[in-house]
């Protein structure tokens, strides 16, 4: 399809530049890198673009770049469930009522995992063993108390009655430093992402318990139920998408719409996603911004649970 017909009577005028808020080589690095390398292969912008890591200040830096440049559809930004929570636990000022919600890309879910013989076979044993005494499982979260994981595992405890106060949660760096604890015997249970507990399921060094997507997954993970199949709340996604300033017109709404969803239906896109044990989950800038309106009330409440929320 020609840059023409994606117009819908504007089109860029000048570079674009696509934000990172986080520096070089995570996860929403390479989220950004692959879409802006997708759109340039297909040749959907009329103009040069750029990709430009603004880390800092647990994404207060970009935010407030783009902030300050209101009205202006040149400059886009990557975005991810950290605009809600560190708005709600007071880290950022700013979240996604500042901004234009333009697009949710991508699903990365969060596995519980124990080791191959540990007594408990799903997330409902592990559930249950919590609720009869709060102190008896330790449990590794995949990042820093307060963090994703930490809210992941949140939300079935506080629709279970847990005492989330007696629970003994111990926050690492990342998911490969949770899990590394996990086969050492020093945990009960871990969480972290999909892709870093896939390999290990299917090696039969760990077990997995049950996953946050709405719906069971394929490959490796496949035989785990839903927290929804085991009857609690839990499902949590730590989705991945882009913004723009606030201010847009409806006609450069309707641009980037158009951009966005021919990456998202992109057979490269869908590779991406495939090897990441990410969903592909697209929504555009109406359902991208009442999605983000119901993430936000359901974090706030798990997180005013958890102890988290300013």
């Amino acid at each position: 399809m020609p840059v023409a017909a994606l117009a819908q009577g504007w089109k860029p005028e000048r570079n674009v530049e696509l934000i990172v808020p986080a520096t070089a080589g995570g996860s929403l690095d390479l989220t950004g890198r692959t879409v802006h390398r997708i759109w340039d292969e297909l040749k959907l912008l009329p103009v040069s673009s750029t990709v430009a890591n603004r880390s800092g200040g647990a994404h207060a830096v970009a935010y407030s770049f783009l902030n300050q440049r209101a009205g202006d559809p040149h400059y886009l930004s990557i975005t991810s469930s950290t605009i809600l929570t560190n708005h709600i636990n007071g880290r950022l000022e700013l979240t996604y009522t500042d901004f234009t919600p333009l697009a949710v890309l991508l699903t990365e879910h969060i596995a519980f995992v124990v080791r191959a013989d540990s007594p408990l076979k799903t997330g409902k044993d592990m559930i249950e063993s919590l609720r009869k005494n709060p102190g008896s499982l330790s449990i590794a979260l995949g990042s820093a108390v307060g963090g994703t994981h930490h809210i992941a595992f949140g939300l079935p405890l506080q629709s279970a009655g847990v005492d989330i106060n007696q629970v003994k949660l111990v926050g690492f760096n990342s998911t490969g430093e949770a899990f590394t604890a996990l086969l050492g015997g020093h945990v009960d249970v871990a969480n972290g992402g999909t892709a870093n507990a896939a390999p290990l399921v299917e090696s039969g060094k760990l077990r997995v318990l049950t996953v946050t997507s709405s719906k069971r997954m394929q490959g490796p993970l496949a035989a785990a139920a839903t927290w929804p199949e085991l009857g609690y709340k839990g499902v949590f996604d730590n989705w991945r998408g882009v913004i723009g300033v606030k201010g847009l017109t409806p006609a450069q709404v309707a641009y980037w719409e158009n951009v966005f969803k021919r990456v998202a239906s992109s057979e490269e896109f869908q590779q991406y996603a495939t090897r990441n044990q990410w969903e592909n989950s697209y929504r555009g800038p109406a359902e991208a911004r009442k999605f983000m309106e119901a993430q936000y009330g359901e974090l706030k409440s798990v997180m005013t649970f958890l102890g988290l929320a300013k």
